[in-house]
């Protein structure tokens, strides 16, 4: 790769981290192709980017970003992922690395927190957002469907 290729490769990661809400990293340890193109069809509904980008051009690019803590996970061949729902790609990467033992989770970070593999995995058992407006819209409208039903019974009742 020429000089003036790994700057426009530096630049274009540089933009994508500024949209990214949660940046993670993991080693691929002898996924297959095929595996490898499953996994990048799971993450894009929730990712910006997911790239296999050589460390020393990451390392430039995360440098002077919220995400700089994520250079030091990057020792071996890494891909990396830029989300725009860090849960949620949090959620695919539990769920592959545990299907597929040849992936491994090394971290991330998410808002302002430096994560490990097990910080990753105990996020993704936490419901999404969208699940928890429908936990929250639902004990909301309770009480008034409970109202309701006891209105109609108490209706029935006296006729």
């Amino acid at each position: 790769m020429r000089r003036e290729e790994k700057s426009d490769l530096i630049s274009a990661l540089q933009s994508s981290l500024q949209d990214a809400n949660g940046v993670f990293v993991i080693e691929n340890n002898g996924l297959t192709v095929k595996e490898f193109e499953t996994l990048r069809n799971e993450l894009r509904p929730v990712v910006s980017l997911f790239k296999v980008v050589k460390n020393r051009l990451m390392k430039l690019a995360l440098k002077d970003t919220n995400f700089e803590a994520v250079s030091d996970m990057m020792k071996h061949p890494t891909a990396v992922a830029f989300a725009t729902d860090a849960l949620a790609v949090t959620k695919v990467l539990a769920k592959f690395a545990e299907d597929h033992a040849n992936l491994t989770i090394i971290g991330g970070k998410m808002d302002a927190d430096v994560l490990d593999k097990d910080g990753i995995v105990q996020l993704s058992k936490l419901p999404s957002l969208l699940e928890i407006r429908g936990t929250i819209a639902r004990i909301l409208v309770e009480p008034a469907s409970r109202i309701a039903r006891v209105s109609a019974e108490y209706g029935k009742k006296n006729q």
